[in-house]
């Protein structure tokens, strides 16, 4: 049973219920849910609230934990806020195995770590890539294509194809 010392808000949007726990308890929480039948872990994700003015938030990065207990069909969104250099929080991947790809995948594209995670790697980006691209800070350009110099020969498509 998840107790009412761990939820610091709570409230529904569109329908889909939330709470937000401190990041310090977030393991602690997902841990009791788990408890009371939330057994099914739907997603992780990130949003880096950098640029994001419409409100003041506690923190740059915000967590979501999406959770569907099974038996009642019922699901609940985890919201956890993090701050640091780098951003830190526990891992939950041996309580929810699915989360093993989802925390690798987000400390891959927001540079998240996720203390005690067994492999904490990229999944997406080659190893030696530098930076996390779904930060609001990561310059945004274009690269180099191989064939870019053939490409301005192709300015319109041959007449007959």
């Amino acid at each position: 049973m998840i107790v009412d010392s761990l939820i610091v808000d709570r409230g529904v949007s569109a329908g889909d219920a939330w709470i937000t726990v401190a990041s310090e308890n977030a393991r602690d929480a997902l841990s009791a849910l788990k408890g009371d039948g939330y057994q099914l872990l739907v997603f992780l994700t990130c949003v880096d609230h950098l640029a994001d003015q419409s409100r003041d938030w506690p923190a740059r990065y915000e967590l979501l934990y999406q959770l569907r207990n099974l038996e009642t069909r019922e699901q609940l969104r985890v919201r956890a806020f993090v701050d640091g250099d780098p951003p830190r929080i526990d891992s939950v991947s041996d309580l929810f195995p699915p989360a093993n790809w989802d925390e690798r995948e987000t400390y891959d594209m927001f540079g998240i770590v996720f203390t005690g995670h067994p492999d904490l790697t990229r999944i997406l980006m080659p190893d030696d890539w530098v930076g996390h691209p779904l930060r609001r800070d990561y310059p945004v350009g274009g690269e180099v294509v191989e064939f870019s110099e053939e490409h301005e020969a192709w300015r319109t498509a041959p007449e007959k194809a």
